[in-house]
């Protein structure tokens, strides 16, 4: 019998839960870097427990098997980026939304590129290596697609897309644009580059979608920030 107070045995079990999240967190992060070097099927469960500096046994006591281990680490993936994207697109609706959205995937494989790594090798191993893979692959790029479309439907209700804009079609252009972008980035091992190519993305995506009068207003911002600047400093002279 325990005769421990309640208010310790919640503490510790607290403490408890707490070294055992964290452990797996660090088991998962050294998944991810083995998977991001060398894919999925090439790595075990326990050179993930010795990378992560446990036993070689820890992630099969924890996860069981490879494949729950897989599954853990896409829950690990996305919600790091959904965390992210939610910060970016905040409270933007319509185009605003769609050039955010962007901007989530770009900064994402930007400020993480082992994390990109590896999860573009599951999106390919699941094609044959690890079909078991196949209907959480499915559904997270379908959730890709999901939140372009949606955005691309505000656009439309909100007047700013062109006429004749497919929001389905679109949504899958824009996905597989992104995905050659970062692939590309990844072999080239360039994720400079990758960044400093936002700025034509956006230009690329607001003449093809935007309504002519907008996209003109979007593209001639830069050039009226500027002018606004430049006549700041000239009164800011001209008082001083």
């Amino acid at each position: 019998m325990n005769f421990a107070d309640p208010g310790t045995r919640a503490k510790t079990a607290s403490r408890q839960d707490e070294r055992r999240r964290a452990s797996d967190s660090r088991m998962l992060r050294a998944a991810m870097s083995i998977i991001a070097q060398k894919g999925a099927a090439g790595a075990s469960l326990a050179e993930i427990g010795v990378a992560a500096g446990f036993s070689r046994g820890l992630p099969a006591e924890r996860f069981g098997t490879k494949l729950t281990l897989l599954h853990a680490l896409m829950d690990f993936m996305e919600g790091w980026f959904a965390e992210r994207l939610r910060k970016a697109v905040g409270g933007r609706t319509g185009m605003d939304a769609v050039r955010a959205r962007i901007d989530a995937h770009i900064d994402s494989a930007c400020a993480s590129p082992v994390a990109t790594a590896a999860l573009y090798s599951l999106l390919v191993e699941s094609l044959c290596g690890i079909p078991e893979l196949q209907p959480r692959t499915r559904a997270l790029s379908a959730s890709f697609h999901d939140g372009f479309r949606g955005h691309l439907g505000q656009a439309r209700r909100n007047g700013e897309l062109r006429a004749g804009v497919d929001c389905t079609k679109m949504a899958n252009i824009l996905v597989g644009m992104l995905r050659g972008l970062i692939i590309q980035s990844l072999l080239e091992g360039d994720a400079a580059r990758l960044a400093a190519n936002r700025a034509q993305i956006h230009a690329f995506i607001d003449t093809g979608l935007r309504k002519r009068g907008e996209a003109a207003e979007i593209r001639s911002l830069p050039t009226r920030r500027k002018s606004a600047r430049r006549r700041v400093l000239r009164r800011n002279k001209t008082t001083a």
